[in-house]
């Protein structure tokens, strides 16, 4: 029988009719367990990742991003070696975003230099993580190590990053192209992610558990891959999320400085900088302003969507942001 009881009356607990309860006695192995919802980390990060609506249209634009730049104008030139037709025209049902100024279909450009400097975007953050892992480890859990990595740093850093990048593009000058400019950028870009890898190391080499697994025999390597690391992974994901659209800035930096992988004049390939540093060049976009509306917006666009659904993933890691 369920007795329901009003908080507004008075009742006379010493004297209650016992033939209304039932005694179930006690249940040792109940009373010990903490009834709670299940829990499983990977399972709520995704809940939460794909609850958030922004998340969804960032993740929605980049994926359409990409598979547009993967199939759209396979094989076509970027700009068309016999121009047919007029010049700076805006955008129209036929050319969604307009002619540019030497007759190119700035919709097939577009997708061309998207496919090339995701390319670039893509091989220079995978060596920045995988090296800013991999170094940012060791130096931070190997202390004997630390004034070797320091002294290595700031001998490459003694030089400004841009002037450095100029110079080894500058020394393969008779092999410019997009992986003189990956060894350029790569040589100083992973050094901010594998200083933040250390630092947090640092802190966290020293917690209880970490210090427990190493008393009970596992080696340093074991125990950053299973215990620092992934304390650590909303961090690196929120470095990687910023990464992205800077490299798509080094890309329009290069090209603007005319040493980009592509140069404004190869008619078969184009990246989002030359695309930019093109279009930009000369006084065209003050007469047809869809020259500098539709890169911008399109260039944009792209970093914030990378940036947005990284910064998103990268807070639903934390495990407090779960309950």
């Amino acid at each position: 029988m369920e007795v329901i009881l009003n908080k507004n009356a008075n009742y006379d607990f010493e004297n209650l009719d016992l033939d209304l309860f039932e005694v179930v006695g006690i249940d040792k192995e109940i009373s010990e367990r903490i009834i709670t919802k299940s829990y499983g980390y990977w399972k709520s990060v995704f809940i939460k990742v794909f609850k958030n609506p922004v998340f969804i249209i960032s993740l929605i634009a980049i994926l359409v991003v990409i598979v547009c730049s993967a199939t759209i104008a396979l094989g076509e030139y970027a700009i068309p070696t016999y121009p047919d037709g007029e010049i700076n025209a805006a955008p129209s049902s036929e050319h969604w975003f307009g002619i540019g100024k030497m007759g190119e279909d700035l919709w097939n450009k577009t997708w061309i230099a998207t496919r090339t400097t995701l390319i670039f975007t893509l091989v220079i953050v995978l060596i920045e993580v995988i090296l800013g892992i991999v170094i940012g480890s060791i130096w931070g859990y190997n202390t004997r190590f630390d004034i070797w990595f320091i002294e290595t740093i700031r001998f490459i850093s003694i030089v400004p990053q841009l002037i450095l990048w100029l110079f080894i593009i500058f020394l393969f000058a008779g092999n410019k192209g997009l992986w003189v400019a990956v060894l350029a950028v790569s040589i100083t870009n992973w050094i901010g992610l594998a200083s933040l890898i250390r630092f947090q190391i640092l802190l966290n080499k020293s917690r209880e558990f970490n210090i427990a697994s190493k008393v009970l025999g596992s080696n340093g390597e074991k125990i950053i891959r299973k215990n620092i690391l992934p304390s650590i992974l909303p961090i690196v994901i929120q470095s990687i999320a910023f990464s992205i659209p800077a490299a798509i800035g080094i890309d329009a930096s290069l090209a603007f400085l005319g040493f980009g992988f592509v140069s404004a004049s190869d008619a078969k390939s184009a990246s989002l900088g030359s695309l930019l540093t093109d279009l930009l060049s000369g006084s065209d976009w003050q007469v047809a302003p869809h020259l500098l509306i539709v890169p911008v917006g399109f260039i944009g666009g792209l970093a914030l969507a990378f940036y947005v659904a990284g910064k998103i993933f990268a807070d639903s890691l934390d495990p407090k942001n779960h309950r």
